[in-house]
């Protein structure tokens, strides 16, 4: 019996044109790609790898990069892009389960040349992270996989180099850390998710507090450097480095954060008795909403400042054409949000749904928050919502001033 052959089709993304299996073919009435892909290819998921690629060029600026790992590889597209859009001449690991994806990255790479800075392996990621990495640790770990990365993190992070690597995880298992199954998210991830209109930054804190556990276990420390939230999953790159005495002190930035439906407001409390049952202030005289809690997770930073401001200047010095025309305006808000993630974003539109409000443009609130002394910002999880200091108080009092007019 002959095996059926795979239908490909040639893609580019950035300046990277490749081999996959036909997504369309495939895909069929689904319009999108599924696990039963002969080989898998999200071409959705560009502006993940686009963002990736600016920012590993981003973090090489600072930290050397001689070996990464890609235990998902798929087509191999994105270590592909790394390997031809990313400066220098460091060395890469691929591998999948998949005998097709397998021979369909080793074809891909072979055809781009870089046979000699790339080896694709068949076999299982997580013992593949394990024995590869015995005789030389990764300075970089990719993980991409369809679903949750949970199993992936502990190999993973005993496969970084002890030093200080990098790490990048995608998490695209959205109902669970979305609070539609919070107690999976309890068994996953080691926090509860819940319902609200911020709901991805908890799956960002939750995705980061479980990588912290993960760190913390291994004696080391982790620093975020950006998060991404878009469509169907949430990403976040940080930096892992050995040091128990920063990693004791990171237990202050586990926490959880407490939400009202009633009132709309939310606060962040430290993982401590006392900050825990301390009293919630609610934003509605008399609200007797319940009180949600989603952790424990991280509170701590999303961002590092730096780091963006440089992926930024990698974009500005680059090709732009080559990029997601999505691309550019999320690096902006991202590096506008990070110094406001001290609590999480508030949704315009769900705040004047609550109060039987007309929508005003984002932007018109933020200068009025501004005038009032707050600060204030754009997000990238959501157009209709933005960061402030202010409370969902003086943002509905603001509100209410436009309406009457």
């Amino acid at each position: 019996m002959h095996e059926q052959m795979t239908i490909e089709r040639e893609y580019t993304e950035g300046r990277t044109t490749f081999l996959s299996a036909d997504v369309d073919h495939y895909s069929g009435d689904k319009k999108q790609p599924t696990t039963s892909l002969p080989v898998f290819y999200n071409p959705r998921m560009q502006v993940n790898r686009d963002l990736s690629v600016l920012f590993l060029t981003a973090y090489m600026k600072s930290y050397p990069v001689e070996m990464l790992c890609e235990p998902l590889t798929g087509s191999g597209i994105r270590t592909l892009r790394y390997l031809n859009e990313c400066p220098g001449e460091f060395h890469a690991v691929m591998c999948d389960a998949n005998p097709l994806a397998v021979e369909t990255a080793r074809r891909n790479v072979e055809a781009l040349g870089f046979s000699n800075r790339a080896r694709v392996i068949h076999g299982d990621a997580k013992v593949l992270l394990i024995t590869e990495s015995r005789e030389t640790r990764f300075d970089f770990v990719d993980i991409d996989p369809f679903g949750t990365p949970a199993p992936y993190l502990p190999p993973a992070m005993q496969s970084i180099i002890p030093k200080e690597g990098l790490l990048a995880v995608t998490a695209t298992d959205m109902p669970v850390l979305c609070g539609v199954h919070p107690k999976i998210a309890l068994r996953r991830y080691g926090g509860f998710s819940i319902r609200s209109p911020f709901t991805h930054e908890v799956a960002v804190r939750l995705l980061n507090g479980f990588i912290y556990s993960m760190a913390g276990s291994n004696d080391c420390a982790m620093e975020p450097l950006a998060i991404l939230s878009t469509d169907h999953y949430i990403r976040t790159w940080v930096k892992i480095y050995t040091n128990r005495t920063e990693s004791n002190k990171q237990t202050s930035e586990l926490g959880v954060i407490r939400y009202c439906a009633g009132c709309m407001h939310s606060d962040v409390a430290p993982l401590s008795p006392r900050g825990q049952h301390s009293r919630f202030d609610h934003k509605i005289e008399g609200c007797t909403g319940s009180i949600l809690v989603a952790g424990p997770l991280w509170i701590g930073k999303l961002y590092n400042d730096d780091f963006l401001r440089n992926a930024i200047k990698v974009l500005e010095n680059s090709e732009t054409s080559n990029f997601h025309n999505k691309a550019p305006s999320m690096l902006e808000r991202m590096a506008e949000e990070s110094v406001l993630t001290d609590t999480p974003y508030i949704d315009l539109h769900a705040l004047c749904d609550l109060h039987n409000l007309v929508p005003v443009r984002n932007q018109i609130i933020i200068e009025r928050l501004r005038e009032q002394g707050f600060e204030a910002a754009r997000t990238h999880f959501k157009s209709t919502a933005i960061r402030t200091t202010a409370s969902v108080g003086e943002i509905a009092r603001i509100l209410v001033e436009h309406n009457s007019r």
